[in-house]
């Protein structure tokens, strides 16, 4: 029996139709290992969604819209273009960003920029619930990130946080708003549950 490598193993297409259909469509010839590191998790959650055994939530499909370069409402419902960056606009659920304008203001990251929304309290003042933030998907790597507001992930939860570092190897995982506590976290173990999924650089409010 021939060994056959995990990034040669084929998802389930028994639902022409369905989402692991169109995610294999999104991929195109792109490898398990190296899309799923584009759009910020493992290849086993990956397979996951590509087998069925798992649906993606929300901030995942914004991910993964942004990685395969594709239309949200496409990847999520099959309805609508493939393809949205080719247009004039950019639709993003209800908003259109026009390309022109993110070109121009975000020149280094234009084609990594992801869109998702603040869902709880604990950057208020800066950020309430339900505004809609940019984040570039460039900066991951916790070895060269700044002071800033940074999309994270810490275990199985995506966290809005002020991210700064302190001179003991230390990151503190900060709120903006004071009721909730600071997180310390030391970086020499290097903590297998966190990883950074980009840079706040736009957040959009409303009045």
């Amino acid at each position: 029996m021939s060994d056959v490598s995990p990034d040669e193993m084929q998802p389930n297409l028994d639902e022409p139709d369905g989402f692991p259909s169109r995610l294999k469509q999104a991929m195109g010839t792109k490898s398990i290992r190296g899309f799923a590191r584009e759009c910020g998790f493992s290849d086993t959650v990956l397979r996951q969604y590509l087998s069925g055994q798992s649906e993606p939530t929300r901030p995942v499909l914004l991910a993964i819209a942004r990685a395969a370069d594709v239309s949200l409402e496409w990847l999520a419902a099959g309805q609508g273009e493939t393809d949205v960056l080719a247009k004039k606009y950019i639709y993003k659920e209800t908003l259109a960003f026009e390309a022109g304008w993110l070109k121009a203001e975000f020149p280094n990251s234009f084609e990594n920029l992801l869109l998702t929304q603040v869902k709880d309290e604990s950057m208020k003042p800066t950020l309430y619930v339900g505004d809609l933030i940019l984040v570039d998907t460039n900066v991951r790597d916790l070895d060269v990130i700044d002071h800033g507001v940074y999309l994270l992930k810490l275990g199985d939860r995506l966290l809005i946080k002020r991210l700064q570092y302190w001179v003991d190897n230390t990151l503190q995982v900060l709120s903006d708003n004071p009721t909730y506590e600071t997180l310390s976290i030391e970086l020499s173990e290097r903590p297998s549950d966190l990883s950074i999924m980009g840079k706040v650089v736009w957040v959009g409010h409303k009045y």
